[in-house]
């Protein structure tokens, strides 16, 4: 992957960009107002003061509660119990999640442990500004791989990525997602070296390297898993596939996969041993039950729906805890219909076959279509399994693995909406709408904070 001398004078100026537009929002937001921010924060510290398996630690649990307090984070009138010996209530308890991003950040933040709270919380934060300055730099390189001859495309790609207001929202938060987020992008580099160049030693490297450590950050990236075989796949068969080849692999596939996770008998389907370890060490899910509430599409058809509007808005526009909305309704509509614009494109680029034809380009295409509908597919089974009361919606940070594909697709089938002659210009009109909306979420939090 060596860079030309006009790749690194892009680079030079991107990156410091993407850095302290994040560092905006880094220091925008007060303190432990980002989601969940408190119980990332606080499982470092206990893994700093103790080690992952290690009791609760009241000192610091009451000195972020005693923080939080003095940033108004509750509601006025409402007090912590800061002389309880049980350490304050903080949302939200992150420890059922793996330790792998707390344990790097541990080791990170250690030499501050004795700094005040805020000190160490601002210190992730500005880890977090930097992995998102990666992340931009990363979907600026897939972009520059895959349109090959438009290098402007992956100027404003990267450029989308970064200014995206809930996405730099998330990513300046002291945050595991963060993390998961600039894993699942390499995976991304990772396959397009593969898709382009066959077998590299990077290109696989990234690909596995990538996926293995978003999945290890967090259950969210398991369904990255299907774009690395996918893309595996198409890098060890590089000739065109017949589509009855993909129904019959899959079909085999799912046999296969079946076969060796359950057992049936009189009582019913029963997962086999490593399955069982799986649910109970990792997932957190009973997986039978999980797949057989699939079933009931009626009771789940009104959830569905609710998921799909409310997830899709705070992939765009929903600040903090997600209760800050830019420009409502305007941002909420606006970001809708440019979805619809976008899938309506795609849909006329394939049936007037106006999408990118070289083999590989077409398979990287069809590999962001997968992976969208995967994570929208993975966001929906957050639903299951209905049980009687109301569901948890699942938001739109869920979505954050496929974001690199998800705006791809928004920029192809964009321009395929219109004339060859207008389509570069239409794509600088799309990057100042989103940009506007970015300056909007700024002025939205001075408001709101302020």
């Amino acid at each position: 992957m060596t860079l030309t001398r006009d790749e690194w004078l892009v680079i030079r100026w991107l990156a410091p960009l993407a850095f302290l537009h994040t560092l905006i929002y880094v220091f925008l937001v007060p303190p432990w107002q980002h989601y969940d921010e408190p119980g990332h924060f606080l499982y470092t510290a206990y893994i700093i003061r103790g080690g992952v398996t290690a009791p609760d630690d009241v000192a610091i649990a009451r000195e972020v509660a005693d923080s939080m307090y003095r940033h108004r984070f509750w509601p006025l009138g409402v007090k912590p119990d800061l002389l309880s010996p049980l350490p304050p209530g903080i949302p939200t308890d992150q420890r059922q999640h793996p330790p792998f991003y707390y344990e790097v950040m541990a080791w990170l933040l250690s030499p501050l442990r004795y700094l005040p709270v805020e000190h160490q919380l601002y210190a992730g934060r500005m880890i977090s500004a930097f992995l998102m300055m990666l992340t931009v730099v990363t979907v600026w390189r897939v972009g520059v791989i895959v349109f090959a001859n438009e290098p402007q495309m992956a100027v404003i790609l990267a450029l989308l990525v970064a200014t995206i207001p809930a996405f730099t929202d998330l990513m300046s938060a002291f945050n595991s997602d963060v993390l998961m987020n600039f894993a699942a992008v390499t995976a991304f580099l990772g396959f397009a070296i593969l898709m382009r160049d066959g077998w590299r030693l990077t290109g696989l490297g990234l690909a596995i390297l990538g996926t293995m450590v978003a999945v290890l950050t967090k259950r969210t990236a398991v369904p990255l898993l299907i774009p690395l075989i996918l893309a595996l796949i198409w890098t060890l068969w590089r000739r065109p596939i017949r589509w009855w080849v993909y129904l019959a692999g899959s079909v085999a596939f799912t046999s296969v996969l079946l076969m060796v996770s359950f057992t049936f008998d009189s009582q019913g389907l029963h997962p086999r041993p490593w399955l069982a370890m799986v649910e109970q060490e990792y997932l957190r899910v009973k997986i039978v039950p999980w797949l057989l509430s699939w079933g009931n599409w009626e009771r789940a058809w009104p959830w569905y729906r609710l998921t799909l509007e409310v997830a899709h808005n705070h992939f765009w526009v929903r600040l903090a805890w997600g209760h800050i909305a830019v420009w409502p309704p305007v941002g909420d509509w606006l970001f809708a219909g440019l979805s619809i614009a976008a899938i309506v494109g795609l849909l006329r680029g394939i049936w007037q076959r106006t999408l990118p034809t070289p083999g590989w380009q077409s398979r990287w295409l069809w590999l962001c279509v997968v992976a969208v509908v995967i994570a929208w597919v993975a966001l929906f089974g957050r639903l299951h399994p209905l049980g009687d009361g109301t569901p948890y919606i699942p938001r739109g940070r869920y979505l954050y693995w496929a974001m690199l594909p998800a705006t791809w697709l928004l920029i192809v089938g964009w321009r395929q909406l219109w004339p060859e002659q207008w389509r570069r210009l239409t794509l600088y009109i799309l990057l100042v709408a989103v940009a506007i909306f970015d300056l909007a979420a700024l002025l939205t939090l001075v408001r709101f904070y302020y």
